[in-house]
């Protein structure tokens, strides 16, 4: 077996072609991340372009029986192998991934979408590329901290939250696909992403008694705090704007990332 280098070599050697590389902003800048890691006041993380041995990732059966396809394909793709992917925040990853997946299909991504107008199902072609960066525009409480304050309308408590990561994501699958075991009803939507955003509310910090004002908080204080999370949340604007082709009506459509995304039909 080859290795790495003596694989560069056979393919700019003997093929004439290397594995493109480029880099990826961070919408972040990595402000969120511990000083005492690589990804503290990263910008951008450099990549390389997909290739048919991340198509074996996202087939892979054992890693989709995990659910570690994703972080396993972020890995497999940067070249800073330094740090933990489940680290980044959901917004840096999804840069990343839309990044990942232009490397390796293209900016073109097809969908069906019906017209909010008049309800005319839309053949939509978005353009990956075009997507916009959504920067951090909130200081962290502390540089070097995924930590963030808001202070709620209604109650005037003074809240701290964070922005989810890897390991958030992957904490809220294994706590829900337990419950379902259970047969325990899932929490709802809304109190559960508060419960997993919110890390103190007036230097509170106990779990259960957080769960006990969330269950209770006012709904201006519970939306005025989800609103404020998801505008200042760092990542990639992932509306893509089109025009009906019946009614000449304006949409806006919210980009799924569905099998689609990494398995285009055409």
């Amino acid at each position: 077996m080859l290795n790495p280098n003596s694989q560069n070599n056979v393919l700019k050697d003997d093929f004439n072609w290397e594995i493109p590389f480029e880099t990826v902003p961070l919408p972040s800048k990595g402000v969120v991340y511990d000083p005492n890691t690589s990804l503290f006041n990263k910008d951008s993380i450099r990549i390389k372009a997909m290739t048919a041995r991340e198509e074996d990732i996202l087939t892979s059966q054992a890693l989709l029986k995990e659910g570690t396809v994703i972080e396993n394909l972020i890995r497999s793709c940067v070249t800073d192998q330094s740090f933990d992917v489940n680290d980044l925040i959901s917004g840096d990853r999804n840069a990343l991934l839309v990044s990942i997946r232009i490397t390796g299909y293209g900016s073109d991504y097809k969908m069906q979408h019906n017209c909010a107008n008049c309800g005319h199902k839309n053949e939509v072609i978005a353009q990956l590329s075009e997507l916009s960066i959504k920067r951090l525009k909130e200081n962290p409480v502390e540089n070097g901290k995924n930590l963030f304050k808001f202070v709620l309308p209604v109650t005037k408590k003074t809240v701290e939250y964070k922005f989810m990561t890897g390991h958030d994501e992957k904490e809220l699958e294994f706590t829900n696909k337990r419950k379902e075991s259970l047969g325990i009803q899932k929490d709802g939507a809304i109190t559960s992403f508060l419960e997993n955003s919110i890390v103190s509310i007036d230097g509170i910090t106990d779990q259960l008694k957080i769960k006990h004002f969330i269950n209770n908080m006012p709904a201006l204080d519970s939306r005025k705090l989800r609103l404020h999370i998801k505008e200042n949340e760092p990542g990639i604007d992932m509306n893509w704007e089109y025009t009906c082709k019946n009614c000449k009506s304006d949409n806006t459509l919210n980009l799924p990332v569905t099998s689609e995304f990494f398995w285009p039909t055409t």
